[in-house]
C-alpha cells in the first residue's frame, strides 16, 4: 500500500472489475440453506448494487425473524465456503481492461481501496479469482455495513487508519447506487457501465463520465487525472 499516495482509487468489484454470473447470488442462497436449514431461491432480492448485509436484512424480513451477529457471522462464513467452492469450478470474467488499469494505478502510485457489498472474505475471493487480490490493501465491505454510504466512508477510515493520506479521491462503480455513495462522500465518481445499467443512467445518477469497460486505458488514466486534480 502507498502511504504517500496523491490519488486515493475506491473500486467496487461485481460489475465493475468482474462478473462471476452469479456465483455470488448461488453462494449466498448456498451458504444460507445450511446455515439454517431452510431452502430459499432469493428471487426476491436483486443483487445487483446491494450489500450483503441488506441481502441478509431482507431475508429475516421475508422470514418474519431476526438472526442475532453470531448467527449472521455464521451465514456469512458460510457464504464463503460456498463461494470457494464455486469459483474452484468456474471461470470469473475480467471486465475488460479492468486488470490492466488496476495495474497502471498501482504503478502511478495510487492508493487503492474496496468499496464493496460483499464481505470481506468474498471480496478477496473474487479478486483473487482474476489476480487482482493483492493490489487493495484496504475498504469498506459488506459484513459490517448495509448501506453503501457507511461502506464508502468506512474505506476511508480504515485508509486513514493505514496511514494512507490524501484528499484527492474517486469512485468507480457500475451502478447508482455506487454514485450515490460517492456523492454521500463528497467525492467523484467514474462509471462502468458493464450491463445492468446503460452509461446515460449512470451519468444522469451523477457519474461524471461512463464508459463500458477499460478497454480505452489512456482514455481512463486521462479522465481519472482529470477528475482528482479538479479536486
Amino acid at each position: 500500500m502507498n502511504r504517500d499516495a496523491s490519488w486515493m482509487v475506491l473500486f467496487d468489484i461485481d460489475g465493475t472489475l468482474l462478473d462471476t454470473g452469479g456465483l455470488g447470488c448461488e453462494a449466498f442462497r448456498r451458504g444460507l440453506a445450511r446455515a439454517t436449514e431452510e431452502e430459499d431461491d432469493l428471487a426476491y432480492v436483486s443483487f445487483a448494487g446491494n450489500t450483503d448485509r441488506k441481502v441478509l436484512a431482507q431475508v429475516m424480513e421475508r422470514r418474519g425473524r431476526r438472526f442475532d451477529e453470531v448467527h449472521a457471522q455464521r451465514i456469512f462464513a458460510l457464504v464463503a465456503e460456498e463461494l470457494r467452492a464455486l469459483l474452484a469450478e468456474a471461470a470469473v470474467r475480467e471486465i475488460p481492461g479492468a486488470g490492466a488499469f488496476v495495474a497502471r494505478l498501482a504503478e502511478a502510485g495510487a492508493a487503492l481501496g474496496l468499496v464493496t457489498g460483499n464481505i470481506r472474505a468474498c471480496a478477496y475471493l473474487k479478486l483473487g479469482s482474476i489476480g487482482l487480490d493483492g493490489y487493495f490493501g484496504f475498504g469498506g465491505f459488506g459484513d459490517v455495513h448495509a448501506e453503501r454510504s457507511m461502506i464508502a466512508r468506512s474505506a476511508v477510515a480504515a485508509a486513514r487508519q493505514a496511514g494512507v493520506r490524501t484528499d484527492r479521491i474517486c469512485l468507480i462503480g457500475d451502478t447508482p447506487y455506487d454514485v450515490a455513495a460517492g456523492r454521500a462522500l463528497g467525492v467523484p465518481v467514474l462509471g462502468v457501465a458493464s450491463g445492468h445499467y446503460a452509461a446515460p443512467e449512470l451519468l444522469a445518477a451523477g457519474a461524471g463520465r461512463a464508459a463500458a469497460d477499460f478497454r480505452n486505458l489512456a482514455g481512463w488514466m486521462e479522465w481519472l487525472e482529470e477528475t482528482l486534480e479538479s479536486q
